[in-house]
């Protein structure tokens, strides 16, 4: 498991951080299909335990809201997200004139995957800035995420005995959670000072606040992913990546890290 977890972070990290970097379109192109195949595993997923989501109309809200947030930044997502809520508003009174019991908990579910997906993830490109800055607060914050996962999997399956969350994800422990945190708060502090040239405005100090915040993001996230998964009776989101499992298993953390990266660079330091 370790060895293909290595392999397939060796490709889908590097090519993220590649295309992170040089930002602009190519990036945004990219994010947008990572975020439509999420919201086509996302469905998959719901579908296999009965409930009967929309492939076309999930994955077409996705790509319209980060589609708008590319070209509009926000002036328009106040528009936007009560027609996406209109249509699957609509297409639940479909379903249940047509005896689909769950059309409530369809509609609930459509509208909490938009948000999820759509909205959160479109945060990667109101912080794709192109790569005359090098897009470092994007970097940072897909990078910091990234490194708050691997030590709290390395520590977690190394020395975890003490469960946290035991109905829900029994191998959620203690010490791995601790080992998230510790290297969020170490990784933040290192490159909080390895980027004071390309980041003057974050200090290391700052940026150990953002890798504790970080840190405590990463349980959260996989704690709800894990909340999706056992409502959908899965153990993994998708086999995209062998050792991840799906891209939702690889971004229930970093959709989150995304919205704190662009405030906390917006608001928080500048």
């Amino acid at each position: 498991m370790l060895k293909q977890r290595v392999l397939s972070a060796l490709v889908f990290v590097p090519l993220s951080l590649i295309l992170a970097y040089f930002g602009g379109a190519a990036f945004n192109l990219f994010w947008i299909g990572v975020l439509a195949f999420a919201g086509f595993e996302f469905v998959r997923m719901l579908r296999k335990a009965g409930f009967q989501l929309s492939y076309p109309l999930l994955v077409a809200a996705i790509v319209l809201i980060t589609m708008q947030r590319w070209l509009y930044g926000f002036a328009v997502e106040p528009v936007v997200l009560p027609g996406v809520l209109l249509v699957f508003g609509a297409y639940a009174i479909w379903q249940y004139e047509q005896g689909k019991a769950k059309a409530l908990l369809n509609l609930t579910l459509h509208v909490f995957a938009v948000f999820y997906i759509g909205v959160l993830g479109a945060y990667a490109i109101s912080l794709n800035e192109g790569w005359l800055r090098g897009n470092w607060w994007l970097l940072l914050s897909i990078g910091l995420i990234w490194l708050v996962d691997a030590g709290a999997y390395l520590v977690g399956t190394r020395f975890g005995k003490t469960a946290i969350l035991s109905h829900l994800s029994p191998k959620k422990t203690l010490e791995g959670f601790l080992g998230g945190l510790f290297t969020g708060v170490l990784s933040g502090l290192l490159l909080g000072w390895f980027l004071r040239d390309k980041l003057p405005e974050i200090t290391p100090w700052m940026g150990t606040v953002l890798g504790a915040i970080m840190g405590l993001l990463a349980f959260f996230g996989d704690a709800l992913m894990s909340l999706i998964k056992r409502t959908a009776e899965i153990k993994d989101t998708g086999k995209l990546l062998p050792g991840h499992g799906g891209i939702l298993d690889r971004l229930d953390s970093m959709l989150w890290a995304l919205v704190v990266g662009y405030y906390f660079s917006r608001f928080f330091v500048l």
